[in-house]
């Protein structure tokens, strides 16, 4: 009998781990087909995936380039007008450093402002060929209007700084592409010779 009672109880154990390895046996199958599966079902990127994404990076592009042109157009305008300023700054520098006078000549048509030392009959305030230039610089094509509001497009600085001319003493230029135009304003002051500039750009 309890031999009997022992053979069972030797039975159900056995029996037990045999349930218990065959049941991690199925999580462990199941595991592994789940991961097979996964790896299976990724993909690589189609033809249509990619089309799609050069079209909206060239929809962004092309949305993008007007505004890098508009910036650029902004910067080299305030550039140009820049060398303006400096130009005339130099000049009254010159002039108060050599003890000589110095002038800026504004050339409409060329579109071109000329630094020179008034070496040709000083003190009659005329730019003449045999005047000694320094430097002569252009304005970009973009550049439509140089003007001045004086006598002869002249601008004298004399050895005190100050600044003789005929007129109000105003430059003005206008610069227009497709999408920006650019009007700027430098004014030198007489008794000083000093410059001020203004801007607007549309």
């Amino acid at each position: 009998m309890l031999l009997t009672a022992r053979k069972s109880a030797g039975s159900v154990l056995r029996a037990g781990r045999s349930r218990e390895k065959e049941l991690r046996g199925n999580k462990r199958n199941r595991l592994v087909t789940k991961m097979t599966g996964k790896l299976k079902s990724d993909k690589g990127i189609t033809l249509i995936e990619i089309l799609t994404t050069a079209v909206i990076i060239g929809i962004v592009a092309a949305m993008a380039v007007p505004r890098f042109q508009i910036a650029f157009d902004r910067m080299k305008f305030r550039s140009a007008d820049r060398e303006i300023f400096s130009t005339l700054r130099v000049a009254r520098s010159k002039a108060i450093t050599d003890k000589e006078p110095y002038g800026v000549y504004f050339d409409g048509t060329a579109k071109t402002f000329t630094l020179f030392k008034d070496k040709t009959n000083p003190g009659t305030h005329v730019y003449e060929s045999g005047d000694s230039v320094v430097t002569v610089d252009t304005l970009p094509s973009e550049f439509a209007y140089l003007g001045t509001d004086v006598s002869g497009n002249v601008i004298f600085f004399e050895r005190n700084g100050s600044a003789y001319f005929v007129g109000q003493g105003n430059i003005v230029t206008v610069a227009c592409t497709e999408s920006v135009v650019a009007v700027n304003n430098h004014n030198v002051l007489a008794s000083t010779g000093r410059v001020h500039s203004s801007s607007a750009i549309y």
